[in-house]
């Protein structure tokens, strides 16, 4: 590896480990000089790399410049040194970001807009991401896991499968107690879109009183985009595709968890006596409160979609429901779908992130919950099954169809993997495989005998006791040969900033 790389990867998770612990230790104060360690050379080269090994590199933004032709034409040094330049004597400004409509996946017709940056931009927020993120990560609540370094979707639905678990058995013998009755499934209108820049940015001061910095993401917000040679305005929202617009999103939206910091991790407490575990202080406001009759509200939230668990009546639930979208409204400017947005009762059961959070009953025990893979995810894979296994005029020889098909395969398995009952549901999909993979031979080789077709199904080289369609070194990906494990919340990864002290050298 390259020593000034390894130094400038030093250097700069030196700088975010003094952010992260300082912001930790004085979560009411501001920081006020960050336009050094933004506009720093090491810090610009390291926006660089992410930005030049990112998967996006070969798109280019509204003035054609890809990450190849950086190298080719300008010289990554001279790119960098103008960035840099431009950035000090404030002569930086911000290009419209480039409109791209990309399907979304199982709405035919639908698109989501993404809003591309060029490769400069990429670069400045690559720098101001790696500022801002270990300030805003040392406040974000632990119920918050969308965007967020070594969250996951997994670690959202494990949280709401153990807040659903219920309580012990009393010593009376009774069934276990369920913690929540109703469910408060949020939908937020066009997120991305419509976020409120005045109330982005009074939250954003609220950390970071740097004026050069908030000036920076200031301009950023209202770059605009540009649409079929069209520009259009941005007044409110941050273009999807953008690097810091993530992270931008998660500030806003963390209103939401401090609307109901009692009962998520009780701040107030903290800054009122200076002690104790803010989590843990939540844990006793929500048994106290059930104990005394109150309603208990916990929410847990994956980027804009979120869930509110609901100690109490249905009537409860609806009138949070409404004092939400009001709350919501007021402080980020977004408004809830009302069509969208439902009151489910636990039991019955619901739909979070692509998965099914089902409750389930135990004549011993009462209910208990469970995450499930919907019938709707498996009746959607095996409809691209079996569009890819149709005969076309592209006669495709047995090899690549199977690339084709173990892509979809190993991604699928690698999501629903920590799903209960998950080897039943992969073994009857590798059942359906096999069979579309035999159809598509025989409609492929139409005067082959069966016995010359079935030479392409042999003995895997991963388990030779099974037989598996292959060609050459392709073979059938076998979901079932996947291993199944509940997702724990322990197996989530500390950012490298937050696990141990360090002192930048500057």
């Amino acid at each position: 590896m390259d020593m000034d790389y390894q130094a400038d990867e030093a250097w700069v998770l030196g700088v975010q480990r003094k952010l992260y612990q300082q912001s930790k230790a004085n979560p009411d104060e501001a920081w006020r000089d960050l336009w050094g360690w933004l506009t720093d050379a090491r810090m610009i080269r390291h926006a660089w790399r992410r930005v030049s090994t990112n998967k996006g590199r070969r798109s280019a933004g509204v003035d054609g410049i890809t990450v190849d032709r950086v190298r080719q034409r300008i010289g990554e040094q001279t790119f960098l040194d103008g960035i840099r330049r431009e950035l000090r004597s404030g002569a930086y400004q911000p290009s419209p970001s480039r409109r791209k409509l990309i399907p979304k996946p199982g709405k035919p017709g639908q698109f989501r807009p993404l809003g591309i940056p060029t490769v400069k931009d990429r670069v400045v927020q690559g720098a101001v991401k790696a500022v801002l993120e270990p300030i805003f990560e040392a406040q974000f609540w632990p119920v918050s896991y969308g965007f967020r370094p070594g969250k996951s979707t997994h670690g959202a639905l494990e949280h709401i499968r153990l807040s659903l678990q219920p309580r012990k058995r009393e010593a009376d013998s009774r069934r276990h107690q369920m913690p929540y009755n109703w469910i408060i499934e949020g939908d937020i209108k066009g997120c991305f879109d419509n976020i409120n820049h005045h109330h982005l940015m009074d939250r954003l001061r609220a950390r970071v009183a740097d004026r050069r910095v908030t000036g920076l993401v200031g301009q950023f917000l209202k770059a605009g985009v540009l649409a079929e040679d069209q520009f259009l305005r941005t007044d409110n929202g941050t273009p999807q595709g953008g690097i810091i617009s993530p992270l931008l999103a998660n500030i806003a939206l963390s209103a939401i968890e401090e609307r109901y910091e009692r009962w998520t991790y009780h701040r107030s407490k903290l800054r009122n006596r200076r002690l104790g575990d803010g989590a843990a202080a939540a844990l006793g406001a929500r048994g106290r409160d059930r104990r005394l009759g109150r309603c208990v509200f916990f929410p847990i939230r994956y980027a804009d979609d979120f869930v509110v668990l609901v100690s109490g009546s249905k009537e409860d639930a609806i009138a949070e429901k409404s004092a939400l979208a009001d709350y919501l409204r007021r402080m980020t400017g977004l408004e809830l779908s009302p069509e969208k947005t439902r009151i489910t009762a636990v039991t019955e059961g619901f739909e979070f992130l692509g998965f099914h959070v089902a409750m389930r009953w135990d004549k011993r025990y009462g209910y208990f919950p469970r995450i499930e893979i919907p019938k709707a995810k498996s009746a959607d894979l095996r409809h691209k099954i079996k569009v890819l296994t149709k005969i076309d005029k592209n006669l495709v020889p047995l090899g690549r169809k199977l690339d084709e098909l173990n892509s979809i395969l190993r991604g699928w398995t690698g999501y629903y993997r920590h799903c209960a009952r998950a080897g039943k549901v992969f073994t009857a999909i590798d059942w359906f495989v096999t069979r579309r993979i035999w159809c598509w031979l025989r409609k492929k080789r139409r005067k082959a005998r069966v016995r010359d077709i079935m030479r392409s199904f042999g003995p895997s080289r991963r388990r030779p006791t099974r037989r598996v369609w292959r060609e050459g070194l392709h073979e059938q990906y076998i979901l079932a040969w996947t291993p199944i494990s509940r997702f724990l919340l322990g197996w989530m990864k500390t950012p490298a900033f937050a696990m141990s002290s360090g002192e930048p050298d500057a």
